[in-house]
């Protein structure tokens, strides 16, 4: 009998990680939590390698008009050329804040279509000119799928901590 050239791989996880993995495995129906992470890197390094290359990738039902699909971690979502908005140092959200403030572009967008806040009564919710307003809206409509993603991983990361949800927002 031959030799494997084997080596054994050992990190700690959190209990987050750790349910994460198990759904993980129980979506792709793998035989093990090992199975999973190496089919979900087989997966992953596939997705980098075609993103290398220029690709870009997309997702609907058919019928329906395509959505392109960011993927966080892999590619960027475009965020350069704006002027009032700007990055915010975050694990894993990628959205863009507004200049001088702890404010996610994405919080002003959401509670003007919740609230049918016009642009106006938004500049005096939050005291800013006209210009970020109207800003925020572009970035926000340009990057809705990156948007989505990001309120349906915070939605999944407080329910996993036992939060209930009320209704579902405006970007889901």
């Amino acid at each position: 009998m031959a030799t494997k050239d084997i080596r054994r791989e050992n990190f700690d996880v959190s209990p987050e990680q750790q349910a994460t993995i198990e759904t993980l495995q129980a979506v792709l129906n793998a035989n093990s939590k090992k199975d999973a992470v190496l089919l979900a890197v087989e997966l992953t390094l596939h997705l980098a390698m075609e993103a290398k290359k220029g690709n870009q990738f997309f997702v609907g039902h058919p019928g329906e008009a395509l959505q392109r699909l960011i993927m966080l971690g892999i590619e960027k979502p475009e965020i350069k050329g704006w002027m009032y908005l700007t990055e915010h140092a975050h694990p894993w959200k990628k959205q863009l804040y507004v200049k001088g403030r702890k404010l996610p572009a994405a919080a002003v967008w959401i509670e003007m279509a919740v609230n049918n806040l016009s642009v106006e009564d938004a500049m005096d919710n939050w005291d800013l000119p006209r210009e970020v307003i109207l800003e925020v809206l572009q970035y926000c409509e340009a990057n809705k799928t990156l948007l989505e993603m990001e309120a349906a991983e915070e939605g999944r990361l407080l329910q996993e901590k036992g939060v209930t949800l009320g209704r579902p927002t405006a970007c889901r």
